[in-house]
């Protein structure tokens, strides 16, 4: 889910070494593990500590990354029983205010892509992956929802910007988003109407923001200028959804799983999720319901069975405590038996 290494500010040879181990370990094939088998197919996402936050991107870290890990953005399709599903990784790092440029009307021209995309297919189900969470009020998770600037370009953030999230909720419309950056991970439920209880003006234009569409057909420039209207709009249509289990039909539109960090002090957090065909897939009902069970979601929608499950492969703590016991056992009591026979 990114931040696959800290690796903004290191020499090219650490860099290198990073990845050859980083590889080694997920059993990736690279010019130093060619004995591994490739049967298995890697996406990655581009994380701050993989190409920096808006104000930090700099031409070589964009192509030391997409050299090694592939593109910023992607999207591929992928049969599940029936029918197919539509999965987009976005390039969440430079979507908000970003100090090149070119890289934020790449990353917009993606998303400008995909929505044509769903609006030309929108019975395709949409999984879509992103480092940095949707935005949430304060106290919906561990993160807070404020962003710090540095001559108006992003030097900080804990989610995307409240204008960017309704932009993707509403233009989008994802069934689910699996995002990271949050070490404590959460879940959320994010509830979606199309149209705002009156119409938002748009500066001195004769456009106006009351339904989804108007804000879909906004250019970059546009969703730049009027960032406080479309935070308006958003305030009006986009809300969390009232309680996750048992919820009913349209009670939430989008399921935002944070994925918990993978790094010991968190457990070693890794994230599966199931995709599973329904005996309605071919005619899906109208009816969407999720729960949780600790930090397992379960939803139906689409006629599909979506299900995310974290797995801990081990707290760094007990693991150096497992290593201590060890290390006493192979050298402390062998000594001691010495002593004992002398």
């Amino acid at each position: 889910m990114g931040d696959i290494f800290s690796c903004q500010w290191i020499s090219k040879e650490e860099y290198y070494r990073r990845i050859h181990r980083f590889k080694w370990i997920s059993h990736q094939v690279d010019s130093k593990n060619r004995s591994l088998s490739g049967n298995h197919i890697y996406y990655h996402i581009a994380g701050n500590h993989d190409i920096g936050y808006g104000e930090e991107t700099e031409p070589y870290h964009i192509n030391r990354y997409t050299n090694n890990f592939g593109p910023l953005s992607r999207e591929w399709l992928s049969r599940i029983g029936d029918s197919t599903h539509r999965f987009a990784i976005l390039n969440a790092m430079n979507l908000d205010k970003t100090r090149r440029i070119q890289y934020r009307q790449q990353a917009w021209q993606f998303v400008h892509q995909l929505v044509a995309e769903r609006r030309e297919r929108p019975d395709i189900p949409l999984i879509l992956f992103s480092h940095i969470p949707l935005h949430k009020h304060a106290g919906a998770c561990v993160a807070s929802p404020g962003i710090k600037y540095h001559k108006g370009f992003v030097v900080y953030q804990d989610y995307l910007s409240p204008a960017t999230s309704a932009y993707l909720l509403h233009c989008l419309a994802p069934t689910f988003v699996l995002s990271g950056h949050d070490h404590n991970g959460c879940q959320a439920a994010h509830s979606v109407k199309t149209s705002a209880s009156q119409a938002i003006p748009l500066g001195m234009t004769d456009k106006s923001l009351r339904s989804s569409e108007d804000l879909c057909s906004l250019t970059l420039e546009e969703i730049d200028e009027f960032q406080a209207e479309i935070e308006e709009f958003a305030r009006q249509t986009v809300m969390p959804a009232t309680g996750f289990d048992d919820v009913g039909t349209s009670a939430w539109d989008t399921l935002e799983v944070t994925v918990r960090s993978a790094m010991g002090e968190f457990g070693g957090a890794a994230g599966v999720f199931d995709i599973r065909a329904t005996d309605h897939s071919r005619q899906p009902s109208p009816q969407r319901h999720a729960r949780t069970f600790g930090r397992i979601v379960a939803a139906r929608a689409n006629g599909y069975e979506y299900q995310y499950r974290e797995v801990l492969l081990g707290n760094h703590l007990g693991i150096r405590v497992l290593l201590v016991v060890d290390l006493v056992s192979c050298l402390v009591v062998p000594a001691v038996l010495l002593l004992l026979k002398l």
